[in-house]
């Protein structure tokens, strides 16, 4: 029976992310001393707490992927741990692919946005109600806040909720990042982002597809070092817009301008905003933190991160049952 090796880095000349070099087979370049010379406050800022180390370990099984991620955040987030992913994945490197990361071509062809646009109208409270990409979009309770900046562009303050698998609530979460009033590199953007999220930076370009006096239809390209990404969604001002015939009529419009900008209006799915009162702050509390027991399966899988492929990829691996 055959079986892939992991693919040599000289095989591979560039790479979209982390996720991407991962799926080609790559293997990741570690400097071990990095950790403790480089980051060594980090380090010992994370690794003397459980909850911290736990979330280290829960994203080496991740490798890079994103849903993946976004779970082991929910569960282990804490500001230890992004200062150690800020220092280790981007400031010092102490973990790299080892080639050229290249997303440009990414944002080449976009979906044509509206033209004038101006940030002023997105500025206030909606909702999101239908999303495109699963691993972004769809998560429950979403809302955002967009208030005006002194520089002409906007924070938006993110809320979204990440379902606990066993049914008993789920993690809420909320950050903000900032957006400017510019068309990005290729001047096809109605707004660009910058922001930090789970210690990573990130980048986008937002295009507005379409807006009336009650919704805004958005699709947007990204990428962190994990690599890009693409979606779209759609706000409302209130979360049961798209209700009754008042709302199928509003979902004519949203579809008229998605396809218009050569999207799917099928893919489109429903975001549930019942939100009910059974939500938890994301990441570990002080409480919580104190808790989490380290076992020795986890020092074993602490191993993945000073030397990448020590350990076979567990395609059944789930964030939530650590």
């Amino acid at each position: 029976m055959a079986c892939s090796l992991p693919a040599p880095v000289s095989a591979i000349e560039s790479t979209t992310g982390f996720e991407e070099f991962a799926a080609q087979g790559g293997k990741m370049k570690a400097d071990s001393f990095c950790f403790f010379k480089s980051c060594g406050d980090q380090t010992t800022a994370c690794f003397t707490n459980p909850a911290c180390l736990k979330g280290i370990t829960c994203l080496g099984n991740c490798r890079g992927e994103q849903r993946c991620a976004t779970q082991c955040f929910a569960r282990f987030g804490s500001e230890r741990l992004n200062n150690w992913l800020s220092c280790t994945l981007e400031e010092k490197e102490c973990v790299t692919t080892g080639v050229k990361q290249d997303t440009l071509a990414f944002y080449d062809n976009p979906p044509r946005a509206v033209d004038n646009f101006e940030p002023r109208e997105l500025v206030g409270k909606w909702y999101k109600v239908l999303g495109y990409n699963p691993k972004y979009d769809t998560y429950p309770c979403q809302t955002n806040t967009f208030t005006p900046r002194p520089d002409g562009g906007l924070d938006n303050q993110i809320i979204f909720r990440v379902p606990k698998p066993d049914g008993s609530g789920s993690w809420e979460n909320n950050f903000v990042e900032t957006m400017s009033d510019s068309r990005g590199p290729q001047g096809k953007a109605s707004m660009t982002v910058e922001g930090k999220m789970f210690g990573l930076t990130f980048h986008e370009q937002w295009y507005l597809l379409g807006l009336g006096d009650d919704y805004r239809v958005v699709a947007y390209r990204g990428d962190t070092q994990q690599g890009p990404y693409d979606g779209a969604f759609v706000y409302t001002k209130t979360s049961d817009a798209l209700l009754g015939a008042s709302g199928s009529q509003l979902k004519a419009k949203i579809d008229t301008a998605l396809l218009e900008s050569g999207l799917d209006p099928s893919k489109m799915q429903i975001i549930d905003n019942a939100c009910p009162t059974d939500a938890t702050q994301a990441g570990a509390s002080a409480a919580e933190a104190s808790k989490e027991k380290l076992e020795w399966k986890d020092v074993f899988e602490l191993t993945e991160w000073f030397r990448p492929g020590t350990l076979k990829k567990d395609s059944n691996f789930d964030p939530t049952t650590m």
